[in-house]
């Protein structure tokens, strides 16, 4: 007598792939998308860090911080400072190709550092003495960074996104939050490559809701 094998028919083989097609179509997006925030929240994190640790030599072996910066990149200055302590690849102060497609046309009245590991830092080219205090308000001085180079996304992280719409607010800096009520979280906050810092005294910290919330996470 024959024995009968128990299997799958051809039928349900292509259903159960079609399955599983379906479930991959719908969550991998969503993975390399929570995959991508993670390495652009990493990478920001990286910076914040490189660029303190640089200005802590500075301020041990040449006893200058930003806050004593020039403008320009004389041997006072902020470039001079990131030179001496960090691995600078090129800098850029014309609207080359690169620098337009990160920043757009106004890139081209800053200076623009590539540094060797990928990430550029972009600040007016007046830009000195970066101190802690002025007039007793919090001052520093301005600058972008972004954590990838040339490479997209090139966009501001900020706190106006709309996860509803998919849309992002126009704004040209990380200055506020829309709705008077409103707070950075996951389901208002576009984390892209791009974040506005500030230079202050002895350090680099976010500058605006988006980047204070990825670097803190609150």
């Amino acid at each position: 007598m024959m024995k009968k094998h128990a299997g799958f028919t051809l039928a349900e083989v292509l259903i159960t792939l079609g399955i599983i097609g379906v479930v991959a179509a719908m969550t991998i997006p969503t993975l390399m998308s929570n995959t991508g925030k993670a390495e652009f929240k990493t990478a920001f994190k990286k910076v914040i860090s490189a660029v303190n640790q640089a200005v802590t030599l500075s301020v041990a072996i040449d006893y200058m911080d930003f806050g004593d910066a020039t403008s320009g990149t004389g041997a006072d200055s902020v470039f001079e400072i990131l030179r001496k302590k960090m691995q600078i690849a090129k800098t850029e102060s014309s609207d080359v190709d690169d620098v337009k497609r990160m920043f757009g046309t106004t890139g081209g009245s800053n200076y623009t550092i590539f540094f060797a590991d990928g990430m550029v830092l972009s600040y007016p080219q007046s830009m000195q003495n970066c101190t802690n205090y002025d007039n007793i308000k919090m001052k520093g001085c301005a600058a972008i960074v972004d954590v990838n180079g040339v490479k997209n996304p090139n966009r501001l992280s900020n706190c106006q996104y709309s996860a509803a719409s998919g849309t992002l607010s126009t704004i040209t800096n990380d200055s506020s939050v829309s709705g008077s009520n409103t707070f950075c979280g996951e389901e208002n906050t576009l984390v892209s490559d791009q974040y506005s810092v500030r230079f202050k005294g002895q350090q680099l910290i976010p500058n605006g809701y988006a980047a204070r919330y990825v670097l803190y996470e609150k």
